[in-house]
């Protein structure tokens, strides 16, 4: 058995890797340390910490700009990896370490070869806006291998397994299972000594400056039908729900609410594992859902765990842009699946206008090192990266409304006997996305009833209710997207990629503004912690409402050509051009179906008014 483990380490067999898994979780399991080892009775064991309060429900706002991740990297790897995105103007808010970084699986200990000077990585990449994120799980290993191409070799256990096993912090009385990192035991999370003893152990990385864990399931290779704790016997849900309530909590007390995030598994169904949900929705401040096979039958996977995980009340929802796996998860020894980048653009696309966006795949495919058509992919990829930041506002607002009662941020449309094939979603009320599913670029989207609805690339308005067959999108950097009549959508634009909106615009508040003839309204939630209420309707005189201005405004409002603009009562002085306009504190201008007006801040409020 060792030989077939050290095949599979040199020729990195991720299928025959799983395979392996599989077959031997049904092996004896060996007694965990030494034949004479035991629990001492004396201060080791003696872990103690102050209760911890119960997360409140709430996703930062750096949490919202686009994340990047990649399999087996170093230090200067990372550093260059970030760079790489800057160079081509693509904005990054995170960085995700996945394994291997630590010395052993888990230690919480950064291995001092592969990440030299750990702590001053974290605050150089904080420096330039990106946080950090490392992946982690609950085990702790007697024995660890990565088996992927370029991994770490670990010669002994983990430096915590030997006291673990003696103070009994690990359930199941200490038994080991086989997981894809090795053999260990799981924490037992109902155990407050042993609870004490992991968070300590974390502490460090949280004085760094860590921002949050990838917490990935190793709790699912753990295969009693229950599991023993401290507390009795508790089911693989409890457990589940147990493991990743206490990395949050204990990384929001000691962090911060606003500073820590916990990226975790909602609705999933990878491999041999059934499909269920793991972290509760009170625990998912980032929830992804991954190990997708990276072509349309992956896509469309991916879709449907994003939509099942909505409907069940998690918010901010992801996947891995493009596709985690190069196998398909239920048949692990068939074809390689080749990279498409086709489907790449396809997903890209999608992954943007999900709550969470990230770029993560076995290959480590950056949008600058794709085997075909580099520069467009790095044009679409810009231009979606750079939209999810421009969305950041939008997002974060209807995060927080959705965390208050609300209703949920991304809403696929229909229910699950109507998602597949289809895929539609809105997000909250502004936009619908019709996802691209297959080769031809091509399908038919249906509007849904009660408002009209403007096509995002052409300004087409089409009534709600109607189909609009054999949608055109075989240019790989759109797919069909539709903002509805009366949607109100607050941006933060500092660049001209979009279109919608130039360098001009930093500093300022940009609103896309369609008014219908009903009244709509947007609660926007701004970063002095309090909300502005942007309000607009539609009709002769157009209306457009701020119930305060915390920054300079931009409003786009799709409308005709006024006669006259007044706010608060004021006239404002209209000008020929965009960049004329850009070069004063208030004022309006033309272009095309818009309107654009300028406004400077306000500590009350401010009424805008379109006279025709």
């Amino acid at each position: 058995m060792v030989d077939d483990v050290e095949n599979l380490m040199r020729t990195g067999s991720w299928a025959g890797m799983l395979v392996l898994v599989t077959t031997l979780s049904a092996c004896p399991q060996p007694e965990p340390g030494s034949s004479d080892a035991g629990p001492t009775t004396t201060d080791p064991c003696a872990f103690t910490e102050p209760p911890i309060p119960a997360a409140p429900r709430h996703t930062p706002r750096w949490a919202f700009e686009p994340w990047i991740s990649k399999d087996i990297s170093d230090g200067p790897d990372t550093y260059a990896f970030v760079q790489g995105f800057k160079d081509r103007n693509i904005p990054v808010g995170v960085v995700v370490l996945d394994s291997p970084w630590e010395t052993n699986y888990n230690t919480f200990i950064p291995n001092p070869d592969r990440y030299p000077n750990f702590g001053q990585m974290v605050a150089d990449l904080r420096a330039q806006g990106v946080r950090t994120v490392l992946w982690v799980t609950q085990m702790v290993n007697e024995e660890s291998y990565d088996l992927e191409p370029g991994g770490d070799v670990y010669e002994t256990e983990a430096e915590n397994f030997q006291q673990g096993w003696e103070c009994h912090f690990f359930v199941n009385d200490a038994e080991t299972y086989l997981w894809w990192k090795g053999r260990g035991a799981g924490v037992d999370f109902f155990n407050p000594r042993a609870r004490a003893w992991w968070h300590q152990q974390q502490d460090p990385l949280l004085e760094m400056g860590l921002a949050g864990w990838k917490l990935d399931f190793g709790e699912d290779y753990i295969t009693t039908s229950t599991i023993r704790t401290a507390q009795g016997e508790v089911t693989h849900q409890e457990y589940s729900e147990a493991y990743y309530r206490d990395y949050l909590e204990y990384g929001v007390f000691r962090r911060g609410v606003e500073e820590f995030v916990t990226m975790v598994r909602p609705y999933d169904k990878s491999y041999q594992f059934p499909g269920r949900f793991y972290a509760r929705p009170e625990h998912a401040p980032v929830a992804w859902v991954g190990d997708n096979r990276r072509d349309y039958v992956g896509l469309e996977d991916a879709l449907d765990h994003i939509f099942r995980s909505a409907a069940a009340g998690y918010v901010v929802v992801g996947s891995d842009i493009g596709g985690y796996l190069d196998v398909d998860d239920s048949n692990v020894a068939g074809d390689r699946i080749p990279f498409s980048q086709e489907v790449f653009a396809r997903w890209t696309a999608v992954g943007a206008l999900t709550p969470f966006m990230q770029l993560h795949g076995r290959a480590n495919i950056t949008p600058w090192t794709v085997p075909e058509r580099v520069e467009e992919t790095v044009t679409l990829y810009r231009y979606w990266s750079v939209l999810h930041h421009e969305l950041v506002p939008f997002f974060y607002s209807l995060a927080e409304e959705a965390y208050a009662g609300g209703p949920n941020l991304l809403r696929p449309v229909g229910d699950l006997a109507q998602w597949a094939g289809d895929y539609r979603f809105q997000l909250g009320d502004a936009f619908l996305v019709a996802p691209i599913l297959d080769a031809t670029g091509r399908r038919d989207v249906a509007l849904p009833d009660g408002a009209e609805w403007v096509d995002w690339w052409t300004g087409e308005s089409h009534p709600g209710g109607t189909t609009v067959a054999d949608y055109d999108a075989t240019d790989r950097a759109r797919l069909p997207l539709f903002i509805r009549a009366g949607a109100i959508v607050p941006m933060d634009i500092s660049s001209d990629v979009t279109g919608l909106g130039n360098a001009s615009h930093a500093g300022h508040l940009t609103v896309l503004v369609h008014p219908a003839a009903a009244s709509s309204t947007f609660t926007l939630h701004d970063e002095d912690g309090a909300t502005t209420v942007l309000n607009a309707l539609g009709g002769s005189p157009v209306r457009v409402t701020l119930s305060r201005a915390v920054k300079p405004v931009y409003l786009r409002i799709r409308a005709s050509a006024p006669s006259s603009v007044t706010a608060g009562g004021t006239a404002l002085t209209q000008v020929a051009d965009k960049s004329a306009l850009d070069a004063l504190a208030s004022g309006w201008n033309v272009a095309g179906n818009d309107v654009w007006v300028k406004l400077p801040s306000s500590s009350g409020a401010v009424e805008v008014v379109l006279d025709n």
